[in-house]
């Protein structure tokens, strides 16, 4: 069994659980291992240098290893958090594992540089149904499973970032490392309007090279990314929430319920309170078949 809720110095030397139910918390200046942050019920809040992450009962965030942030609970209603701390090496191992064969593993040192992720915001359901099955009945497969979920989307990541057009290895680490941060800047801001403008002044491109960077390296452009999360994200918070479709809109940086419905819509092809209706359902379907 994991543990769970050890000492902070314990931290990155094993693989362990943190997670409580409280109305008011807060952490300032911490700086962990690699974790994965989620949200039971309720709503909290995660900052980092690159900005604010909100969390309700939807998606998770990733925080990198080392990485300084602070963390805030202030409601009326306890908020319940699931967050999972790796030990330092083991999505490391995990990835040597995955990406080595056997053979080569035989002699093969340890990877001991961090990985590290720019897509913090995960939508992925099968990550989040992971992190609440973890949340039932916590076991140590639980890790293991994350670990590989996570080198995999890491890996998609990167094949990405290859196809940067630049013929030197050093231009292509330095436009990679400027998508980067143009990446942290559109998971952190999912709330607000956010013109290509800002994203490539980040990024410290001109927005006709940044436009055409991003296309290359994501095969889509920047807006088409953006609202692409924001649709991800408006998905699972009506799966797993109950705001109403007008608060969904505007946390996902829409100033109208009306143009939220339409590009949902045009999205998953059925408007945003039936999809709610329909998740609804499915869920209410697995609950009886699992008590059959």
């Amino acid at each position: 069994m994991p543990l769970v809720n050890p000492p902070a110095a314990q931290l990155g030397r094993i693989n362990a659980i943190v997670g409580g139910r409280q109305r008011r918390y807060g952490v300032e200046g911490f700086a962990g291992p690699l974790s994965i942050k989620a949200v039971i019920s309720g709503s909290a809040a995660w900052e980092t240098g690159d900005g604010r992450y909100e969390l309700g009962p939807s998606g998770c965030l990733l925080l990198n290893d080392g990485e300084e942030y602070a963390m805030e609970i202030d409601a009326l209603q306890p908020v319940e958090t699931f967050c999972i701390f790796f030990a330092r090496g083991f999505v490391e191992d995990a990835q040597q594992s995955i990406e080595s064969g056997s053979a080569a593993l035989l002699d093969a040192p340890p990877t001991k540089e961090p990985l590290i992720f720019r897509e913090r915001l995960q939508f992925d359901a099968g990550l989040r149904a992971l992190l609440e099955a973890g949340h039932r009945a916590p076991d140590d497969a639980l890790f293991f499973a994350l670990a590989e979920r996570l080198v995999r989307a890491r890996a998609g990541a990167a094949a990405r970032a290859a196809r940067i057009p630049a013929l030197r290895a050093g231009t292509r680490a330095e436009l990679l490392r400027r998508l980067d941060r143009a990446l942290e800047l559109m998971h952190a801001n999912l709330g607000r309007p956010l013109p290509v403008e800002e994203i490539a002044r980040t990024a410290c491109l001109s927005p006709f090279h940044f436009h055409r960077l991003f296309a290359a390296a994501y095969g889509e452009t920047p807006h088409r990314y953006l609202t692409r999360l924001r649709m991800e994200r408006a998905a699972a918070l009506l799966r797993g929430s109950e705001l109403p479709v007008a608060d969904v809109a505007l946390r996902c940086g829409f100033e109208s319920a009306g143009s939220f419905t339409t590009l949902f819509s045009r999205h998953f092809g059925v408007a945003p309170a039936r999809f709610r209706r329909n998740g609804e359902a499915a869920a209410a379907s697995r609950a009886l078949a699992s008590e059959a």
